[in-house]
């Protein structure tokens, strides 16, 4: 009968330490993931930014080239006001 009792006690204290193990390496494996997640979320908002980067370069390099086609183009001087007739302030 002590035998038993014995043997039960063992097996009992080997699945809490299982079990212990098993629970430090979920826990391990959780911020481990937690950290791959992270540095996925890091590299993902750089690709963000580096693409708003771009785009915002190309807007800016389209604007520059629009208002510089304009003013080429802009030879009119301009003349009275259609509704008013009065001629332009000249500062």
């Amino acid at each position: 009968m002590k035998r038993a009792g014995f043997l039960i006690a063992a097996v009992a204290l080997c699945a809490a330490a299982c079990s212990e193990r098993t629970q430090a390496d979920a826990e391990r494996t959780a911020d481990l993931a937690g950290d791959d997640v992270e540095a996925n979320l890091e590299v993902a908002g750089e690709a963000i930014q580096d693409g708003a980067i771009e785009a915002a370069d190309g807007i800016s390099k389209g604007a520059a080239s629009l208002r510089d086609e304009m003013r080429a183009n802009d030879t009119e001087e301009p003349g009275p006001a259609p509704l008013t007739g009065e001629e332009p302030a000249r500062d």
